[in-house]
């Protein structure tokens, strides 16, 4: 089925060429048309994705939380979230149909470069700052990269940016600002968590647009894959040198499994599908129903008081991706 998870959009009849597991591993690249990315289908499959995965990334503070409570560093944290995730879509691609060995072979280690670069970089920024930082602060400060992710579209690529995109980054941030502020005067900023926060947001911009221009050209299955690879030979090297943490209770390994499956394989399958089709800057606006997750989790699970500025800051986060999502509906180009 086009646009399906497992393969790439499009059909062999659809272009003229046989259909098969040669047409089902690589598919046709997705490519910028216009104003933005193309978006093959319904636009709104690929908004769905990226708004679940966002929801699965949601819950990443209070698992790592917990890691860190026991022991585990943020570099441990991640080998083992990259290795069981990737063994995990490892398993998964051939009941899929997808054939990882050719589809490396047609240029899909690209993207196990980015992973082991850009991606390694940015979520060990952001894992760090969630070591030193408030969970607010640290969210808060990651989530301006939307607005970055503009600035790099427009200087690098030269592509036009939108008012109403820059509305909705505007209000979503504004949104950020009311959730995550009154944890800016509970206490002091670790200089040493700044540190880490500070890159974190310009270095996910250029790991969106990377991925954006790669992933459309292979199955959504096999960009994860190939991505994780990346991650996981970076983190591997580190917990070679530094050694490797494992967590100290039963509660430890499965919030370390859910990290690995649920806010890992699952949310970067659904992200190697919704980027190429949404674009970088698209996506950065829709992936912020991060926020209002973890706004909920706060509410439902820690206990934390859900006051008028946490509400008011949630609904201005779900009309800025509301907002951005319908203007894509009726302007997918």
């Amino acid at each position: 089925m086009a646009g399906s998870l497992c393969t790439a959009p499009g059909s062999g009849a659809a272009d003229g060429r046989r259909a098969g597991p040669e047409r089902a591993l690589s598919g046709p690249e997705i490519r910028p048309a216009g104003s933005g990315f193309a978006l093959p289908g319904r636009a709104w499959t690929a908004v769905l994705a990226a708004m679940t995965g966002s929801v699965m990334v949601g819950f990443l503070p209070i698992a790592a939380r917990r890691l860190y409570e026991e022991g585990v560093t943020a570099s441990s944290l991640l080998f083992w979230r990259y290795a069981i995730g990737l063994v995990a879509i490892g398993l998964v691609a051939p009941l899929a149909g997808i054939d990882l060995v050719r589809a490396g072979r047609r240029g899909a280690l690209r993207l196990t470069l980015v992973g082991a670069t850009l991606g390694a970089a940015q979520t060990l920024c952001y894992f760090e700052s969630l070591h030193w930082l408030e969970t607010g602060i640290a969210v808060l400060l990651f989530y301006t990269y939307p607005a970055l992710t503009l600035v790099v579209e427009r200087l690098l690529f030269r592509r036009p940016v939108q008012r109403l995109s820059v509305l909705c980054i505007a209000t979503i941030l504004i949104g950020a600002g009311l959730i995550t502020g009154p944890g800016l005067d509970s206490g002091r900023i670790d200089p040493r968590g700044l540190l880490w926060a500070l890159p974190g947001p310009l270095i996910y911009a250029f790991y969106l647009a990377a991925n954006a221009r790669l992933m459309g050209r292979h199955p959504p299955l096999a960009g994860a894959a190939f991505l994780y690879l990346g991650f996981a030979l970076s983190y591997l090297a580190v917990v070679v040198l530094y050694g490797l943490d494992r967590p100290a209770s039963a509660v430890g390994w499965a919030a370390l499994v859910f990290i690995a499956l649920g806010a890992g394989a699952l949310s970067i399958t659904l992200f190697s599908y919704a980027v190429p089709r949404l674009g970088p800057s698209s996506y950065a606006i829709v992936a912020n129903t991060e926020l209002v997750t973890v706004v909920l989790i706060g509410a439902l699970v820690l206990g934390e008081r859900l006051t008028a500025n946490r509400i008011a800051g949630a609904l201005l986060i779900a009309a800025g991706v509301l907002a951005h999502g319908l203007s894509r509906r009726r302007h997918p180009g």
